[in-house]
Formats: C-alpha cells, sequence, structure tokens
C-alpha cells in the first residue's frame, strides 16, 4: 500500500487563503452558518470558521467554494 501525503489525498480539505480578502475551500460537506460577520463550513475534518466585514460566498460549487471579504479570522474547530 502507498502512502500519500496529506495534500495529495483527493478527499481532505484544502483551505487556499489569498491575503485577507479570499478563501478558496476544496473539499466542504456542507455550509452550516452565514452571515456578513461569520461563516461556518463543515468538512470531513473540522469545521471552519471565518470571521470577518462584509462576507459573502462568491461562488459556490459541489466541489469548493469561494469566501471573500475582509477576513479577520480563520479557525479550525475540531
Amino acid at each position: 500500500m502507498v502512502n500519500l501525503p496529506n495534500d495529495l489525498q483527493i478527499d481532505l480539505p484544502r483551505v487556499t487563503t489569498i491575503s485577507n480578502k479570499c478563501v478558496n475551500i476544496e473539499n466542504y460537506t456542507s455550509v452550516m452558518e452565514y452571515s456578513k460577520q461569520l461563516i461556518k463550513i463543515d468538512t470531513k475534518e473540522n469545521v471552519l470558521k471565518i470571521e470577518g466585514e462584509n462576507l459573502i460566498i462568491k461562488y459556490i460549487t459541489e466541489d469548493d467554494l469561494c469566501v471573500e471579504g475582509k477576513i479577520y479570522s480563520i479557525e479550525y474547530w475540531v
């Protein structure tokens, strides 16, 4: 059996940030909470809590989503 590095495992969530303006989340399960100040996203591994100002979900597909706005923090809830 071959052990793949975590970043190559297809079903693990992948979170990419661009400055404090954009967060792209791949392999998410659902959006749990959504407001202009707080977005909670469920993944197979944990819950992501994104806090900021004027947050919006720029796009959402079956595989990934993008949050834009002024991002203050990203927390991983286990």
